[in-house]
This record gives structure tokens, C-alpha cells and sequence, in this order.
């Protein structure tokens, strides 16, 4: 028997993704999404807390995400984030829904010593990406 437990955090963050051409160029402008994310877990022990898991990444998101701006480390626009100090979070590559997906399976594997099963974002109400756990953790700190 295989249990896994699922909880969904809520946030609202910026973003803007730099080169994009086409349909999706709109996007190389600074915006913003509610993003929710759903981080499916194993418990087959059954010790794995909800409260747990709620504090460590819940108070992770809110700190760091939440309000704030996810940024490529090459965005010139970092460098403004940075003079005024207005929260972000600075990633190497674009910060994709894909990007966000992956973020968080690495803040679980460090925060909490478990790599979920599952991480599945959703940035605004139609656009959603999904990580696996067979997908291997990129070096997020």
C-alpha cells in the first residue's frame, strides 16, 4: 500500500520571462499571477505531519515568494529590485511556471527531507505545469 498526503498553498508573485517572441511575448513585460501549487508527498509511515509541512514550506512561500517578484539572475531589472530593496527571488534561467514547479520540489527535499512525489503549479487560472519526482532537483538553494 502506497499513502500520500497533498496540500495546496496559495500566493501572489511576479514575474517577467526574458526573449520570448510571438504569442507569448506579452510575457517579457512585468506582471503578475495568483499561483496555487499542489505538493503531493509520501506518508506511507503515516508520521508525516500537515502542520509540518504547512509551517516549513507555507512560511517559505509566504517569506520569500508571496508579494513578491521571482527574477532570472540575468534580468537587468534585478539590479532595480535590488537598489530599492523590494522582495524577490533571484533563479538561474527563466522563471517559468516549469522553473516554479521545481523550486518548490527542491525547498521540500530541503526544507523537510522528503522529494514529493508530485509538485503541480497552476500561474493564474490557466496556464499549469507539473514536476514528478523521477525528474532530477537542479541546484536551487
Amino acid at each position: 500500500m502506497s499513502i500520500s498526503v497533498t496540500l495546496s498553498f496559495r500566493w501572489p508573485m511576479g514575474h517577467r520571462i526574458l526573449g520570448l517572441e510571438g504569442e507569448g511575448s506579452k510575457c517579457r513585460n512585468i506582471h503578475g499571477h495568483n499561483w496555487t501549487a499542489d505538493v503531493e508527498l509520501p506518508n506511507d509511515d503515516g508520521e508525516l505531519e500537515f502542520g509540518e509541512v504547512k509551517r516549513a514550506l507555507g512560511d517559505w512561500i509566504e517569506g520569500v515568494l508571496d508579494h513578491g517578484f521571482l527574477v532570472e539572475d540575468s534580468d537587468p531589472f534585478r539590479a532595480y529590485l535590488m537598489e530599492h530593496e523590494l522582495k524577490h527571488y533571484t533563479i538561474v534561467g527563466p522563471p517559468t511556471t516549469e522553473a516554479v514547479c521545481e523550486l518548490l520540489a527542491h525547498q521540500c527535499h530541503r526544507l523537510l527531507h522528503v522529494s514529493p512525489l508530485k509538485v503541480h503549479v497552476l500561474e493564474g487560472y490557466r496556464n499549469a505545469a507539473t514536476w514528478y519526482q523521477d525528474v532530477t532537483l537542479k541546484g536551487f538553494r
